[in-house]
């Protein structure tokens, strides 16, 4: 944990079969929007993903957004024909045979950095288990050198957030008490799986 701001987006860390595999899925070619290695993604009804907010950009709103899963990177053919691996989506990128990664399972866990509504240094994050939150877009985004997000979590939600806090990505160094923590999460508003309830 840290008293930095260092978001990295939502890494996969745990699940109960011990394997955390992406999907396959599309990305329409041009889409204008890029998209990074841990960014919250949706499924739309024609059947691609997009960012993960009301509108698909970064100008959205997360609230009621149900969430297909996390992008993990993408591969397609570049406007000459050349075979591209990328950690993100560059937004704009003309292609074909574009396949989006996305890990999907809503029983996979993530680790996330977290803003403490607290006072740092004095109030623990320990009562955030089991709340749920939004994810808070940024702008741009992330790296287009390492092509990871620098998306995190929001305050919690009232009544049903996009993910669940579940613990703590804890290290040695850690406290519950840093000005941003770094939580486990699990989809909450998950497109394959129903809600729940905030506690």
């Amino acid at each position: 944990m840290s008293s930095t701001s260092a978001p990295y987006g939502f890494r996969p860390s745990f699940h109960n079969s011990g394997q955390m595999r992406p999907k396959a899925y599309v990305i329409t070619s041009a889409y204008a929007v890029s998209i990074f290695a841990g960014d919250p993604v949706k499924l739309t009804s024609d059947g691609v993903i997009q960012l993960g907010t009301s509108d698909g950009t970064r100008s959205g709103t997360t609230d009621g957004v149900t969430l297909l899963g996390i992008l993990a990177g993408v591969e397609y053919l570049d406007a000459t024909g050349k075979p591209t691996i990328s950690p993100f989506w560059p937004g704009g990128t003309t292609g074909t045979n574009i396949t989006a990664w996305v890990y999907d399972d809503p029983e996979t866990l993530y680790d996330v950095q977290y803003a403490n509504p607290g006072t740092p240094g004095t109030d623990s994050v320990q009562t955030a288990v089991g709340a749920q939150c939004d994810f808070r877009v940024a702008s741009p985004g992330g790296s287009t050198s390492t092509g990871i997000s620098s998306t995190y979590l929001t305050a919690t939600v009232a009544t049903s957030g996009q993910f669940q806090i579940t613990g703590f990505a804890y290290l040695v160094t850690d406290s519950l008490t840093d000005a941003y923590v770094n939580v486990t999460v699990r989809l909450n508003e998950a497109a394959y799986k129903y809600p729940v309830n905030a506690i």
